[in-house]
């Protein structure tokens, strides 16, 4: 058993290898079109400071930052982005004032029952990624709902990061493969393809891009995995105040780096 778990613990070492790239960034057009990026990530930070920083409680900035998330969704459609994967509540944030985490859970579920019902009739569908045993009990049902209601989604596939972190989503799929080899349910090594099945975030692809906003330069335990060929653009500015302009310059500058790396 120790000999198993050694080989696959290996095998996935790379995720430690991930490197960062700085480029500068490029001047943004007016409006994108013919943008290559199919998978768009965002690391929706800044809320609290800017909260803080406009001396409004923390629930007002959580609700402007689903407002900016419906904006980025609308990008999303009009420019042909067909997924969306938003880091909305890590496992980490867990660490965070039960005060304060129970004022973004009531917020979120206040806005399931106005804003995201309307995904449905935009053709969006919406799935929740992370760890689905620590969804607290009062949300199970709504996102539940919301995720069936927006099964038939075709137009662009929104996935929530929420309970999520990137190092216990591999840590649980590891586990899971030492327990079905200990159980006698498979004796395969899993390959590079074969382990994504184990991941809470399976069938779907990698991001081809990853959005922060905040002015901090890391991911955060966001999909570190799946992000390791990923290009990154980071901003300064706060979430909440997230503009598509920001967007403009962030899909401006991937295409950039896509003509300059791959001379396309």
């Amino acid at each position: 058993m120790r000999y198993w778990l050694i080989v696959i613990l290996g095998f996935f070492s790379i995720v430690a290898l991930h490197q960062f790239i700085t480029y500068e960034p490029v001047q943004a057009p007016k409006t994108v079109q013919h943008t290559s990026v199919r998978h768009l990530g965002v690391i929706m930070d800044g809320n609290r400071r800017w909260a803080e920083k406009n001396n409004l409680t923390h629930a007002i900035a959580y609700g402007r930052g689903i407002e900016v998330l419906q904006t980025t969704i609308d990008y999303c459609l009009t420019n042909g982005i067909t997924m969306l994967s938003a880091y909305a509540f890590s496992l980490e944030n867990f660490k965070r004032s039960p005060h304060e985490i129970q004022a973004v859970f009531q917020q979120f579920a206040q806005e399931a029952h106005t804003a995201f019902p309307s995904l449905a009739q935009r053709k969006i569908s919406v799935h929740f990624i992370g760890d689905r045993e620590l969804f607290p009990p009062e949300l199970s049902t709504t996102i539940k709902t919301l995720e069936e209601q927006t099964a038939q989604g075709s137009a662009l596939r929104l996935n929530i990061l929420f309970c999520y972190g990137g190092r216990q989503e591999i840590v649980n799929a590891v586990k899971t493969i030492v327990k079905e080899i200990r159980d006698k349910k498979t004796t395969e090594i899993p390959t590079e393809e074969t382990f994504k099945n184990y991941l809470w975030t399976k069938n779907i692809p990698d991001p081809d891009l990853v959005i922060r906003t905040g002015g901090i330069k890391r991911l955060s335990n966001f999909m570190p995995y799946q992000t390791t060929y990923s290009e990154l653009y980071f901003t300064d500015h706060l979430w909440p105040d997230l503009t598509t302009q920001d967007l403009d310059a962030a899909l401006a500058d991937y295409e950039h780096r896509k003509r300059t790396t791959f001379g396309k």
